[in-house]
C-alpha cells in the first residue's frame, strides 16, 4: 500500500488490525463517539471524560471504541507538512469533513507544534464552539490536544488518538 493511501478500514478495530498487518499510519485520527451515533455511545462518552487511555496492555479503549467510525486528521503522508493546519468542518473544502448541522463550514483546525511536540487545536470562530475535555476553546487560541482527549465540534463528539498511541493499540488489538 502506498504511503498516502487511505486505509480500507471503516471502524477503529479494522484500522488497528490493518496496522497490525503492515499499514503505516502517520497522522492522528478522530473516533466518532457522538451520542446517539451508535449503540453504547453514551458509555463511551462517559469513559472518555476521564481523559485517560487504558494502561499499556489493557483492552478497554480498543474494545470500547472498536465499532466506532474514525477519520484521519489530514492526508497520511510524511511530506504533507505536518506544520500545515488541517481544517475541520462541514465544507467540502475542509481536510476533515464532519457531516453534522451543528458544525460550522470551517469549524476548527489542527496543527502539530514542533516546539511543544504536541498537536494543537484552534477554534476557527465557529458558531457552536469547540471543546477539549469539556473546556470551551477561545476562538483563534491554540490549545493542546492529546491522545484520549474528548474533542467536540458543536454537537459532534470525537476521541483524538495520535499515531504512537494507535501503534500501541494495534499491537494489543484482537
Amino acid at each position: 500500500m502506498a504511503v498516502d493511501e487511505r486505509p480500507q478500514a471503516r471502524t477503529l478495530r479494522e484500522l488497528l488490525l490493518e496496522m497490525r498487518g503492515g499499514y503505516v499510519l502517520h497522522r492522528p485520527v478522530v473516533v466518532d463517539v457522538t451520542p446517539g451515533a451508535r449503540d453504547g455511545a453514551e458509555a463511551t462518552l462517559e469513559r472518555t471524560l476521564t481523559v485517560q487511555l487504558p494502561a499499556a496492555g489493557g483492552d478497554d479503549l480498543s474494545a470500547e471504541l472498536a465499532a466506532c467510525s474514525f477519520m484521519l486528521v489530514g492526508p497520511n503522508t510524511l511530506s504533507a507538512g505536518i506544520e500545515s493546519p488541517v481544517t475541520i468542518g462541514r465544507s467540502r473544502r475542509c481536510d476533515v469533513r464532519v457531516d453534522n448541522d451543528s458544525v460550522s463550514k470551517v469549524h476548527a483546525s489542527v496543527v502539530f507544534d514542533q516546539g511543544r511536540s504536541a498537536y494543537m487545536l484552534v477554534d476557527e470562530n465557529s458558531r457552536n464552539g469547540t471543546r477539549v475535555n469539556g473546556q470551551q476553546l477561545s476562538p483563534g487560541v491554540a490549545a493542546p490536544v492529546y491522545a484520549g482527549a474528548q474533542v467536540a465540534f458543536g454537537d459532534a463528539v470525537f476521541v483524538f488518538i495520535d499515531p504512537p498511541t494507535l501503534r500501541k493499540l494495534a499491537r494489543i488489538a484482537s
